[in-house]
């Protein structure tokens, strides 16, 4: 129960390792550099942890459920591009309101200008969306798997 418990930390703390790198790279922030350096030793002494668990007794290594932990990881995952989406979605919702990035035309319609949605949020929206549909009928579908039968 102890390696399961920490192997569900260590997924969830990639999955916010990953969501601060690409803050610190979309915004260059000083903060999130730092956010970044914890995660990374939070992670190095989960993985030792874990190690020295798991060879301390590797009987309990048989008895975990990988089905329940892949499962519990792409719902992390889900969650984690999910925000992704919408937050790009918000910024680019909240550009499209500013009057600088439209125009009104002669028929009193508006007609956005280029900068409205960015390159790197396009591709943001675009490529991951895969990865979205993928993990997120993984995990849809081991939910219903699970609620409807009783086991993943």
């Amino acid at each position: 129960m102890f390696i399961f418990i920490l192997l569900i930390t260590l997924s969830f703390s990639f999955c916010l390792q990953i969501l601060v790198i690409i803050q610190y790279l979309s915004t260059k922030s000083e903060s999130y550099y730092r956010t970044f350096l914890g995660t990374f030793i939070i992670n190095t002494v989960l993985m030792i942890i874990t190690s020295v668990a798991i060879f301390k007794d590797s009987s309990s290594l048989a008895a975990i459920d990988i089905k329940f932990i892949l499962w519990i990881v792409s719902g992390f995952v889900l969650i984690f591009i999910l925000f992704i989406k919408i937050s790009t979605i918000m910024k680019i919702y909240k550009r499209s309101k500013d009057p600088q990035f439209y125009s009104i035309n002669f028929f009193g319609k508006k007609v956005y200008e280029k900068g409205v949605i960015k390159p790197h949020e396009f591709l943001t929206l675009i490529l991951t969306m895969p990865f979205f549909l993928m993990v997120g009928s993984y995990f849809i579908a081991r939910l219903v798997n699970m609620l409807l039968y009783g086991h993943l």
